[in-house]
């Protein structure tokens, strides 16, 4: 496994298990979502907690798994499926994004939007 992929496991990881973010160390300064039906949503470690702070919304037990990741360069591919309870109903939901790295830590998230009663 290459250091992007690592990142982005154990960033699943933290979120499985509801431990502490890592969010300097994860994310540049600068980090940026790139979604069109956000345009507002803060940039750099703000927006990092943001996104992340989503999943705390969840009710236990959370599973956040890649189930494939594709690296090319400086960009990683993932397929992610997220398993939860959401206002006592259960939840499934299967995802996709590109992330790009600068230096070590994810710089972009183009994730295709999640729709649903979850993030709405």
């Amino acid at each position: 496994m290459s250091e992007q992929t690592e990142i982005l496991r154990e960033i699943a990881s933290v979120i499985t298990s509801n431990g502490p973010y890592r969010i300097d160390q994860w994310f540049t300064e600068d980090f940026r979502l790139v979604e069109p039906t956000k345009p507002n949503w803060p940039r750099g470690h703000e927006g990092a907690s943001k996104l992340l702070d989503l999943f705390r919304t969840l009710t236990p037990p959370v599973r956040y798994v890649a189930l494939d990741m594709v690296e090319q360069a400086d960009r990683v591919a993932v397929r992610w499926q997220l398993s939860a309870t959401y206002r006592g109903e259960p939840l499934s939901i299967a995802s996709m994004a590109i992330y790009r790295f600068k230096e070590g830590r994810i710089a972009e998230d183009w994730g295709i939007p999640i729709r649903g009663e979850w993030l709405d």
